[in-house]
C-alpha cells in the first residue's frame, strides 16, 4: 500500500475498534435517510434471528417508490467505499432492478477538496522539495473524487502536467467498510433463501480486489502504458502519458490532454460521425479483440482534443476478458442481429453458470420472447441497456449465474452507447457492431487462427475421448472395493439421522427400564450385590452408548476463515 499510509496502526484491538465505530456511523446514516427497516434486517442476520420473507418484504416496500434515491444519497453520504461499492452494483443489471441501477448510475465520485498546504505534504513526503521537479502548480484542483485530487501543474523543463494525488488517511476507513461489507453479504447470504444465486461474499471480495487495485496508482499507470502501446497505431487516439520517475503509488504524473468533454463537440457533423465510428471502433477492438477494456467510458473520460484527436483518460478501471468470454459475447451480437434464439440460448448457458438444472427448450422460448420485444422494430431503435437487462435478468429466471466481467462490459458498451447517440444519432450500433464482429471472424480465418481453433477442439475432444476408458475403470474398482458414494439432500439426511437417533434412545430405554425394574425385583430378594452389579454395567452400557454417540457428533473447529481473514488483512499493508 502507500507509503505515507504504512504507519498506520494494524492492532487487533484498533481494528475492531475502528469497525464498531464505523458500523454505528453507518447504522445512524441509514436511519437518516429512512432506511431503518433494511439495517434491523441485516441486523438481525448478523445476530442469527429468524426473520419471515415478508419481513424483508416489509422493509424494502416501506421506502417505496423513493427507496433508490434514498440509498443513493445514503451512500453518498457514506463516503468513498460505498461510493465505489454502488457504482460497481449499477454494473449488475442481475442483481438490482432497472430502477435502482439508473439511481446508482447517478452517484458522484465527489468529495470536499483538500487544501493546497495538505497537497503540498504529500508532495514534500514524496519528493524532498517538490519544487525540484514542478516549476509551478495550480492551488485550485480541476477535479476532486473520493480516493484522489488533480491539479494543473508545470515540470521544470515547463511541460504541462496533471497530478493525481491519492487522499491520505483512506485505508483505515476502507478496511473498516470492507470488513463491514464482508460481515453484512455472509450474514445475509445464510439468511436469505434467493440471495445464495447471487454469492454477496464472492461478490464483496471481488470488489475488495478491485478498490486494493485501485488505491495504487501504480497499476493505472501500467494500464496507461499498455493501451498507449497497443494502439500506437490508431494516431486519432491520444492517452495521457506518464513520467515514470515522478509517479509513485499515490501520486500519478501524466502530460496534460488540452480538450473538453466529448459531448460538447456539435452533433450529427462529419467530425462528430468521425469521432463516433473512431470511439466504436477502438471499443470493439478492445472487448472482443484484445479483451482489455476501459472500464468506465462515460464522457468525463473521453475528450475531444483541440487537435481533433481524442483523448482517453483514467484508467484505474480496466475490464478484462478470457478468449472465450470474447467468443460468447461477439456470438451473442450476432445473435441479436440475425435474431438466432437458439444462439443467444446456448450463449448464455456457454457464457454463465448454471446453478440449478436448466431446460434449453424453456430457456431459448424465454430468449425468443425478449428477441421478438426488442427486434420487431428497426435495429436502430434498440435499447441496448434494457436489452442487457431482460437478458441477464433471463438467466436469472433460470439460475445462470452471469460473470461480473460481463456486465462491466454491457456497462461499458451502454456508456460507449450514449456518446454514439449524441455524436452519431442515426448510426445503427447494432448493425455496426455486427460488420465488426463478421470482420474479426474473416480476419480470424485469414490469419488461419479458425483453423488452429478447429485443432484445439478436436485435441480436447480427442482427449476426452481417451479419458473415458480410465473413468470407466475406476467406475469399476470402486464398485467392486468401497462402492460408490451417494450424494442426498442434506435436509433430507438431517430428518433420517433425527429419525435413528429416536429409534436408539427408545431401544436403549427400552432396554434399560425392564433391567431397572429387574434389579428393584431382585432388591427385595435381598441380593443387593447382583442388583448393584447389574445396575452399574448397564449404567457404564448406556453411559458408553451416549459418549460414542457425543464423540461421532462432535465437530471440527474449521480455523480456514480465520486464516483467510488474516491473510485478507496482510494484503492491505
Amino acid at each position: 500500500m502507500a507509503s505515507h499510509q504504512k504507519n498506520e496502526s494494524i492492532s487487533l484491538f484498533g481494528v475492531v475498534l475502528s469497525d464498531t465505530r464505523r458500523f454505528a456511523q453507518i447504522t445512524s446514516i441509514m436511519r437518516k435517510f429512512g432506511l431503518g427497516n433494511i439495517v434491523q434486517i441485516v441486523r438481525q442476520s448478523i445476530a442469527g434471528r429468524s426473520f419471515s420473507s415478508q419481513d424483508v418484504i416489509d422493509g424494502f416496500n416501506r421506502n417505496s417508490p423513493e427507496f433508490g434515491a434514498k440509498l443513493r444519497s445514503a451512500i453518498e453520504a457514506l463516503g468513498v467505499t460505498y461510493i465505489k461499492f454502488g457504482q460497481m452494483l449499477s454494473t449488475r443489471y442481475d442483481i438490482l432492478p432497472k430502477e435502482i441501477i439508473d439511481e446508482l448510475s447517478r452517484l458522484q465520485d465527489g468529495s470536499p477538496t483538500l487544501p493546497f498546504d495538505a497537497i503540498e505534504s504529500i508532495l514534500n513526503d514524496a519528493y524532498g522539495d517538490y519544487h525540484q521537479h514542478f516549476a509551478s502548480i495550480e492551488p485550485t484542483p480541476i477535479g476532486a473524487a473520493s480516493i484522489a485530487q488533480v491539479h494543473r501543474a508545470t515540470l521544470v523543463d515547463q511541460t504541462p502536467v496533471v497530478i493525481k494525488v491519492q487522499r491520505p488517511g483512506l485505508l483505515p476507513l476502507i478496511r473498516s467498510d470492507i470488513d463491514i461489507l464482508t460481515i453484512f453479504a455472509k450474514a445475509l447470504d445464510a439468511s436469505i433463501e434467493e440471495l445464495a444465486y447471487f454469492d454477496l461474499p464472492n461478490l464483496v471480495s471481488d470488489f475488495e480486489e478491485s478498490i486494493v487495485s485501485e488505491l495504487n496508482f501504480d497499476n493505472e499507470r501500467a494500464n496507461i502504458v499498455y493501451f498507449s502501446q497497443k494502439y500506437a497505431d490508431r494516431p486519432e487516439f491520444v492517452f495521457p502519458e506518464p513520467f515514470a520517475d515522478l509517479c509513485r503509488n499515490h501520486i500519478l504524473v501524466m502530460r496534460e490532454l488540452v480538450g473538453k468533454k466529448i459531448t460538447t463537440v456539435e452533433p450529427d457533423t462529419p467530425q462528430a460521425h468521425q469521432m463516433a465510428e473512431s470511439i466504436l471502433s477502438i471499443a470493439f477492438d478492445m472487448v472482443f479483440r484484445e479483451g482489455i477494456f476501459h472500464g468506465d467510458p462515460h464522457p468525463g473520460n473521453v475528450f475531444a482534443l483541440t487537435d481533433g484527436k481524442i483523448g482517453l483518460l483514467d484508467f484505474g478501471l480496466v475490464g478484462t476478458f478470457t478468449t472465450r468470454q470474447r467468443q460468447n459475447f461477439m456470438h451473442l451480437v450476432m445473435a441479436m442481429q440475425f435474431g438466432d434464439y437458439a444462439l443467444a440460448a446456448r450463449t448464455l448457458l456457454s457464457l454463465g453458470h448454471a446453478t440449478r438444472r436448466v431446460v434449453l427448450d424453456d430457456l431459448e422460448a424465454e430468449i425468443a420472447r425478449i428477441l421478438q420485444k426488442y427486434l420487431k422494430s428497426s435495429l436502430q431503435d434498440v435499447d441496448v441497456a434494457a436489452f442487457a437487462t431482460d437478458f441477464i435478468a433471463a438467466g436469472q429466471k433460470f439460475g445462470v449465474r452471469i460473470p461480473p466481467e460481463f456486465t462491466s462490459a454491457i456497462r461499458a458498451l451502454i456508456n460507449i452507447e450514449g456518446i454514439i447517440s449524441y455524436l452519431y444519432p442515426h448510426l445503427n450500433l447494432i448493425e455496426t457492431l455486427t460488420q465488426f464482429a463478421q470482420n474479426i471472424v474473416a480476419d480470424n480465418i485469414r490469419k488461419k487462427d479458425f483453423t488452429n481453433q478447429i485443432v484445439q477442439d478436436a485435441l480436447s475432444v480427442g482427449e476426452y475421448i481417451r479419458s473415458i476408458p480410465g473413468h470407466a475403470t475406476q467406475i469399476m474398482q470402486d464398485l467392486e472395493h468401497d462402492g460408490i458414494a451417494v450424494r442426498i439432500d442434506v435436509q433430507s439426511a438431517n430428518i433420517l439421522a433425527d429419525s435413528i437417533n429416536n429409534l436408539a434412545t427408545r431401544i436403549a430405554l427400552s432396554i434399560l427400564l425392564p433391567a431397572l425394574a429387574l434389579c428393584l425385583f431382585f432388591a427385595n430378594w435381598t441380593i443387593p450385590f447382583y442388583t448393584v452389579v447389574v445396575a452399574s454395567f448397564l449404567w457404564i452400557g448406556v453411559l458408553a452408548i451416549w459418549h460414542i454417540k457425543a464423540i461421532r457428533e462432535r465437530r471440527k473447529v474449521k480455523i480456514s476463515p480465520l486464516l483467510s481473514n488474516m491473510k485478507r488483512r496482510m494484503r492491505w499493508f
